[in-house]
């Protein structure tokens, strides 16, 4: 159960890492992070709020587990 939590913390990370590059890209004409990062992953830049709408689902169920497990004991 801990696994999924762990899961959606990498996702949430992921997302921010993303949504940075993405956006230091923009502002900064390139910053030399960033093109690394963007160029060795494709497509990760180009969705940012996927990894988070993934990482946010995740915690949910990690929440709802935890809530049921609660009950049960």
């Amino acid at each position: 159960m801990n696994f999924i939590l762990f899961i959606a913390i990498l996702l949430a990370g992921a997302s921010y890492a993303s949504f940075t590059a993405r956006s230091s890209m923009r502002v900064v004409d390139g910053s030399e992070w960033a093109l690394g990062f963007c160029s060795s992953i494709k497509g990760i830049c180009d969705y940012p709020d996927e990894f988070a709408y993934a990482a946010a689902g995740l915690a949910a169920i990690w929440l709802v587990m935890k809530f049921v497990l609660a009950i049960r004991s």
